[in-house]
């Protein structure tokens, strides 16, 4: 008979507790895979993500130039492309990831006032709804149905645009060949590129399919290139480094063509770089304490069986077997199944990253089978032979007498002093890792404590087991005294309570630290979105969308928001203008109840006069008693269209006596407002002067005007340095009293503001004194605007931490007394919208002129944010946990098949000598009950307590922003399902440990078998 027959015959023969050790070794093979696996497969996740989240024209490529008739932008196209062709074709991987260019050309044109752009792109036709033609002949152009019924113009009609310079330039005529409606402005094929901004001064682009038609004037601006988008799901890890490098050739290589290459895809990168380093640097470090963990159950795995197999060792001694070949015949069955388990571990390793990919990471992304996932399986080979070998070592060396006793040994001296080393490398290790909490090594810290805590745990169960069997021998109660003696007679039971110890610290601060990160990314992405959908759209000023809102959603279910950055003291100060009748309903933040936001809302809009509306003139009733001979003066009226500068209207000279004086407000529209009234010289001049007069009645087309003349406050002289003395008198008449020699109109303003724009500040005031309860800031305008603090916030939804909260609508009014909101570039337009706006809303507001440019939910920031790098990692630490209890939940199924032959023998013994069954069931599970419950509660403790003591310092939603103070909320979250599921498995583990010693009948005492 062979060696090999002699194995196999073995493994058949204990068919139970090989069946264990193969899924020992195939969970431990399996751990080791995972890390590799599983950390490249979510740094590709990450790349992919990031590619895909960023816009279409950050990561593509934009070559071409911008210019006037002698620059590189009259190139033809074709130039440009074979130019281009010609460098990719050195560069087979950029080419690869690069999707078809779309060729543009544009230039800026006008009609009458109105601006607009007149572009090429290719294919545009199939990317509009027209109503008629859309020709390729020179000379014919599309315009939008909304340019062409703000301007009157139709299908067939002529329409002269000015090409180049204002003051040069050339006019060309173009027929009118079709209206389009875009059908989706904000697809990635539009690059960049604004072509439909619908506003009142810069009406949509003019598409022609004719290259020539846009460089017709060499003196024009025209800006020629091809875009190229990135195929980002072709772009791998290994591809990055060369991408950078091609890109960079790139540029350089047309640089001397006059073409310039365009792109953020470099920026983008480095992005995601900070993500990829930290998932490479926290993946092996999780990774560590599962490695250890199999190894030592490997070790415990090889120990025990070795122990089992002491007879059958002795024989092989006493029948002049030698060391080496005794030592193969004790350790053969164990290896083979190590290396049978070797191919299966692999491809389960890989199989679970496969599974874990689909159900986690970006689309597309999948287990990479690359070398270090061999060298992972190859090691963790390795590692299982030498712990087969340390571990056989003591059993091996025992002379025969010792191998063929029944009573198992007492645990030396050895492993005393072992557990006292392990002991003693954990706490040091833990002190470092608590002293620097943000470093990767902190995720170490939970199973160092664990190691510290189950050693602890298996000495605290051993010195209670010992007292216990005393009592109950005293006591003689029999469950009790069976259950101890066991506890107090298995050695290998200290090294089962460390290891499910461990485990279960493993899984608990896993599941804590994800329910704890879960709620974090909750909350991220609600004060980052700020609403359950936030539109990003392009309006022609702040009253136009909220105006253009009102009327898509009457039941107030989405506001406007106007935004804007300043920077006080070299930190950005973020400025958000809301709808604050409506914040309650849409806003989503974060610790705040819809109570608490009304009622921050009400603060943020205090009772305050309504706007004096005019129509298409207006009249002041006015008495002068006395007036000056020298200069002569002036009546003016400031009045301002939404978004438009204010004007002054000249109203009249003044004469004494009392009269109407009268003036037609040219271009007003409904919502033109009064901003107050102004007395100045008629001719200029700095003569000095002193004049009073009493505004007695304001009167529009549509009525006379509710002006509020004897209310104290409501008019106020406009202060300014050196300016002229001004005097107001409330009373049934304005009395206004002008001084002075300033050659500026005295200007008295009707106050619909309040003093101080009321504000919700987060962070500290943008002045000297950061609990300043008042501050100075520009918002909507140049001029530095009066806040008063309202209410503090640690944050604010969608602004964050530093930032100024305050009404659109009192904003606004205050920014157009001096200044446009129409030409303001550094306004950003959002509508915010809540779950029951209508479904149509985007259409609504494309209707009203409001472009949406992009749209943001909070479900889509959670799901980013799931598949960014700290999420990724504890994915990963819950996989791990997972196989930490799967080894422990092995390692209690193969202690109770190790000697089962010799234990079913004791319990049959008992039974006949008189013990009940019923005592001898209670009694193992009373042994189990101890052996598994305490390990579990200081495993469970040793974890949660783990995470509440580390989790402030390890970033939890974004790298290198640590989770600080969190909140536990407990709930139907990973820490009670992995509680449930692991007393369900060591429950099942028992109740399979109760089946198998259920055997134990009195045949099994025949010939003495055991």
């Amino acid at each position: 008979m062979t060696a090999w027959t002699v194995m196999l015959r073995g493994i058949r023969y204990r068919a139970g507790r090989s069946f264990v050790v193969f899924i020992l070794a195939v969970t431990a093979t399996t751990a080791a895979v995972l890390a590799p696996a599983y950390s490249r497969a979510a740094q590709q996740s990450v790349l992919t993500d990031g590619l895909s989240a960023a816009s279409t024209d950050a990561t593509g490529l934009t070559v071409g130039a911008k210019g006037t008739g002698d620059s590189a932008a009259f190139m033809d196209l074709a130039e440009i492309r074979l130019a281009m062709n010609a460098v990719l074709d050195k560069d087979a991987l950029l080419a690869d990831r690069l999707d078809r260019p779309v060729a543009a050309i544009d230039t800026e044109v006008t009609f009458g006032e109105t601006g607009a752009k007149l572009a090429y792109r290719d294919n545009a036709c199939t990317r509009l709804t027209i109503e008629g033609a859309c020709s390729d002949n020179p000379g014919e152009v599309v315009v939008s149905k909304r340019t062409a019924a703000a301007h009157g113009l139709k299908t067939g009609d002529p329409l002269t645009l000015h090409l180049g310079p204002r003051t040069a330039g050339r006019d060309k005529t173009f027929t009118i060949t079709g209206l389009y409606t875009p059908t989706d402005a904000n697809a990635p094929y539009w690059g960049r590129t604004a072509y439909f901004s619908g506003s009142a001064e810069t009406g949509d682009a003019l598409f022609t399919m004719s290259e020539e038609d846009v460089r017709a004037d060499p003196s024009a601006t025209v800006s020629t290139r091809l875009e190229y988008p990135l195929l980002a799901s072709r772009v791998h890890l290994d591809d990055v480094a060369r991408l950078r490098e091609g890109v960079q050739i790139l540029g350089d290589q047309l640089r001397g063509q006059e073409l310039e290459v365009t792109t953020s895809l470099p920026a983008v990168l480095r992005d995601v770089d900070a993500d990829q380093r930290a998932i490479a640097r926290t993946a092996p470090i999780i990774a560590v304490p599962l490695l250890l963990l199999c190894w030592f159950v490997l070790f415990l795995l090889v120990a025990s069986l070795t122990e089992e197999r002491g007879p059958e060792i002795a024989l092989a001694k006493l029948r002049g077997y030698p060391a080496g070949r005794a030592a193969r015949f004790g350790l053969g069955e164990v290896v083979l199944l190590t290396a049978a388990a070797l191919p299966v571990g692999l491809v389960a390793g890989l199989a679970l990253v496969e599974v874990a990919a689909d159900a986690l990471l970006a689309p597309g992304v999948g287990v990479e089978v690359r070398r270090p996932v061999f060298a992972a399986a190859g090691i963790a080979f390795a590692a299982g032979l030498v712990a087969a070998l340390l571990a056989a070592r003591q059993t091996l060396a025992r002379p025969v007498l010792g191998l063929l006793r029944r009573v198992p040994e007492r645990g030396g001296w050895r492993a005393g002093v072992a557990e006292g080393i392990a002991v003693a490398l954990a706490a040091a290790s833990l002190v470092a890792a608590v002293s620097d909490r943000g470093s990767p090594l902190a995720l170490l810290a939970p199973p160092l404590l664990a190691v510290v805590v189950g050693v602890g745990a298996a000495r605290l169960l051993s010195i209670w087991s010992a007292a216990r069997l005393r009592i109950a021998r005293r006591r003689g109660r029999i469950v009790p005294l069976l259950a101890a003696a066991q506890l107090a007679r298995r050695p290998g039971g200290q090294r089962l309570v460390v290891v499910v110890t461990v485990a279960v610290a493993l899984l608990s601060f896993a599941a804590t630290a994800w329910d704890v990160a879960a709620t974090a990314r909750r909350a991220t992405a609600e004060e980052t979105v700020g609403a359950q959908r936030v539109l990003t759209v392009n309006a022609a000023h702040p009253s136009a969308l909220a105006e253009a809102v009102s009327q898509a959603d009457p039941g107030g279910h989405s506001m406007a928001a106007v935004r804007a950055s300043q920077r006080f003291d070299n930190s950005p100060v973020e400025l958000i203008g809301v709808q604050a009748d409506r914040l309650a309903d849409v806003a989503v933040w974060s610790g705040h109840s819809r109570a608490q936001v009304a009622d921050l809302a009400g603060r943020l809009h205090p009772r305050a006069a309504d706007p004096l509306r005019l129509g298409r003139d207006l009249t002041a009733e006015v008495s002068v008693d006395t007036l000056p001979p020298k200069p002569a003066l002036r009546l003016a009226a400031i009045v301002a269209n939404p978004g438009q500068p204010p004007r002054t209207v000249t109203l009249g000279a003044l004469t004494k006596g009392t009269r109407s004086y009268h003036a037609t407000l040219t271009g007003c529209t409904a919502e033109c407002r009064l901003i107050g009234l102004a007395v100045g010289r008629a001719a200029g001049g700095s003569d000095p002067f002193s004049v009073t007069v009493a505004v007695r009645a304001l009167t529009t087309d549509a009525g006379p005007l509710a002006p509020g003349f004897d209310l104290a406050g409501r008019w106020q002289a406009r202060h300014s340095a050196g300016g002229a003395q001004v005097t107001v008198r409330a009373g049934a008449a304005l009395g206004i009293d002008v001084s002075g020699s300033d050659p500026a109109d005295a200007v008295v303003e009707h106050v619909d503001t309040p003093d101080a724009l009321p504000a919700v500040l987060a962070g500290g005031a943008p002045t000297d004194d950061a609990e300043a309860a008042t501050f100075a800031l520009p918002g909507f305008s140049e001029q530095p605007q009066p806040f008063t603090v309202a209410a503090r916030a640690d944050s604010l939804p969608r602004a964050g931490r530093h930032a100024v909260l305050f009404d659109l609508d009192y904003a606004t009014r205050m920014a157009e007394r001096s200044a446009s909101l129409a030409d303001n570039g550094s306004l950003r337009y959002e509508v915010w919208v809540a779950s029951g706006a209508p479904a149509d809303l985007d259409q609504r507001l494309e209707a009203a002129g409001v472009q949406v440019l992009g749209t943001e939910t909070i479900d889509g920031a959670l799901d980013r944010l799931a598949r960014r790098a700290p999420a990724l990692g504890l994915w990963l630490y819950l996989l791990a946990g997972a196989a930490a209890i799967l080894l422990a939940l092995g390692v209690v199924l193969l202690t109770a098949y190790v000697g089962v032959r010799a234990r079913l023998y004791e319990l049959a013994a008992l039974r006949v000598a008189g013990v009940r069954s019923g005592q001898l069931r209670r009694s193992v599970f009373q042994e189990y009950r101890a052996l598994l419950g305490l390990p579990f509660l200081v495993g469970l403790a040793a974890g949660v307590v783990g995470a509440f003591v580390m989790l402030p310092g390890i970033p939890l939603v974004t790298v290198g922003q640590p989770a600080g103070s969190f909140d536990l909320r407990l709930g139907l979250g990973a820490l009670p399902v992995a509680v449930g599921v692991t007393l369900f498995g060591l429950l099942l583990t028992v109740l399979l440990v109760l089946r198998l010693l259920g055997r134990a009948t009195p045949l099994r005492l025949k010939d003495g078998a055991q």
